[in-house]
């Protein structure tokens, strides 16, 4: 189990990686939230997810693909992102972990949207939309 948490500390987490599915995504909708070329993330079982959030600080948006992305309200972090169905499609941000990482990326997702001053690095996968392995 790994431990996470927002930047400003009001909302903590524990959750089961599964290394084989973590993944840069390029999708337009992850580079807006992010403010980067991409984010990181990693694919999770919901049913391993334990949250804190005692100031109930933890907001939700739906975005334009028709899921959810969770943020803290405090600082802005944003955390989560999921299907209407959490069992279907649930993933956090690999940034918003606080254990030790020794997993990386396995590939990059959604590569269609990338930004186009970003190449993505060689050594793993590029997929134009997302992989159905993962």
């Amino acid at each position: 189990m790994a431990n996470g948490s927002c930047l400003c500390g009001s909302i903590r987490y524990e959750v089961e990686i599964l290394p084989e599915k973590i993944f840069n995504c390029h999708c337009k909708f992850c580079r807006k939230a992010h403010g980067a070329d991409y984010a990181t993330v990693a694919v999770v079982k919901y049913s391993t997810f334990k949250l804190c959030d005692e100031k109930g600080v933890l907001k939700e948006h739906k975005n334009g693909a028709g899921g959810f992305r969770a943020f803290c309200s405090e600082c802005g972090t944003r955390l989560i992102n999921y299907a209407p169905d959490k069992n279907l499609f649930f993933c956090i941000a690999l940034s918003t972990i606080d254990s030790p990482i020794s997993f990386k990326p396995v590939a990059h997702a959604n590569t269609e949207s990338k930004a186009s001053w970003c190449e993505p690095y060689a050594g793993i996968p590029q997929f134009s939309g997302f992989p159905d392995s993962l």
